[in-house]
């Protein structure tokens, strides 16, 4: 059986039993135990499943919707070098606000890693799971939720957001562009980053060059409106000038020269103080990063 179908199987048996064992597999498969070793790990890192000692049971984060965790997946070394980057403008004690989204996540993950205390406020489910073993105060905001990324949206979530303040923000993007600056398909999505752009002193936007030149349904920025932009080396150089020519801030990421750091269940990411800057990373506000 090939690796694909092997893990679907593995994934369905998950969901009858609850737990899993690598022996049982390994028999019930034909394979080694070092191969069903590889896909639970591998499974463990997609948020299908979580590894436990000789075995698998069910994460919180399996229970989200295939295609959000699909995303999660998606251009992974770039969504955690941006997510590393980002890192640096948080320090102990910060009140953050952190959107939905694939790369928001990714900076969760590192966040309850490298920050002690913070106060986080998110209308995202996945990102409220993931750092509730961080030790933060942590306020999920109501309102309606999406099932597509388990976001929380409506008038609630404005309601809620309009009674706090942040010092910083860190929003994801569907798509950015020179003309229409950053969007989102969705009008609900784009009324609630507007609302943590209001609500918050500083504001950044983590995007993926992947992303750049994708003008989705509904702005809710414009490029000179956002702090800081941070996206990855892969963006053309014509085009950061060009982006930094129309009001943007951006400070670009060099995923080549990003060290990946991983175990069997754990993940973490340091960027090299070489990692290339675009020129317009020095801002105006005065900003005390973290290294």
């Amino acid at each position: 059986m090939k690796t694909g179908p092997r893990r679907q199987q593995i994934l369905n048996l998950l969901e009858e039993t609850g737990s899993l064992d690598v022996g049982d597999l390994a028999d019930r498969f034909a394979v080694s135990v070092v191969t069903i070793r590889k896909d639970l790990d591998d499974l463990d890192r997609q948020g299908l499943l979580q590894r436990t000692f000789g075995g698998a049971v069910f994460s919180h984060r399996s229970r989200f919707n295939r295609s959000f965790l699909e995303r999660t997946s998606q251009h992974l070394r770039e969504k955690r070098a941006i997510a590393a980057a980002a890192l640096e403008y948080i320090k102990d004690g910060d009140t953050i606000i952190l959107d939905a989204g694939t790369t928001t996540l990714a900076l969760a993950q590192l966040l309850k890693q490298h920050v002690k205390s913070a106060f986080i406020i998110t209308c995202s489910v996945p990102v409220a799971l993931e750092v509730s073993s961080a030790g933060y105060d942590i306020l999920l905001l109501g309102g309606m939720v999406r099932n597509k990324s388990l976001a929380l949206l409506g008038r609630e979530t404005l309601w809620m957001l309009d009674r706090y303040r942040a010092d910083k923000a860190f929003l994801g993007s569907s798509g950015f562009t020179i003309e229409k600056g950053h969007t989102t398909p969705n009008p609900d999505d784009a009324q609630i980053k507007e609302a943590i752009m209001r609500v918050s002193l500083e504001k950044y936007v983590l995007v993926d060059s992947s992303k750049f030149g994708d003008q989705c349904l509904t702005r809710f920025a414009h490029l000179r409106d956002v702090d800081l932009t941070i996206t990855d080396s892969h963006l053309p150089k014509a085009k950061i000038k060009a982006l930094e020519a129309a009001g943007a801030s951006l400070r670009i990421v060099d995923v080549g020269r990003t060290e990946l750091k991983r175990d069997e269940k754990d993940a973490s990411l340091a960027i090299g103080e070489d990692s290339a800057v675009s020129p317009s990373r020095t801002l105006n506000l005065h900003r005390n990063p973290k290294r």
